[in-house]
């Protein structure tokens, strides 16, 4: 089962937490849907997210950030490149 958004800041966070990139898809429009698979640490990372109180290292964020625009607009999906 997979946790989905399309929230790119929340897939950083996601991803700068330790949790995975299992999949993204990018739609004929552009737009990409992250995928992550499900787990307590999923959503207790979603939960602290929208409360405002997650604590996070800004240069892990920023690389986490920089790492899935780079897989976004690379053409690679889903172990693919197109």
């Amino acid at each position: 089962m997979y946790f989905t958004t399309y929230d790119l800041n929340l897939a950083a966070v996601c991803v700068a937490s330790g949790l995975p990139l299992e999949n993204l898809e990018r739609n004929p429009h552009g737009k990409s849907l992250f995928f992550f698979s499900h787990s307590t640490q999923l959503d207790e990372v979603i939960r602290d997210y929208w409360r405002g109180k997650l604590r996070i290292n800004p240069v892990e964020l920023f690389n986490a950030l920089k790492s899935i625009k780079n897989r976004m607009y690379s053409g690679y999906d889903d172990g693919n490149f197109s």
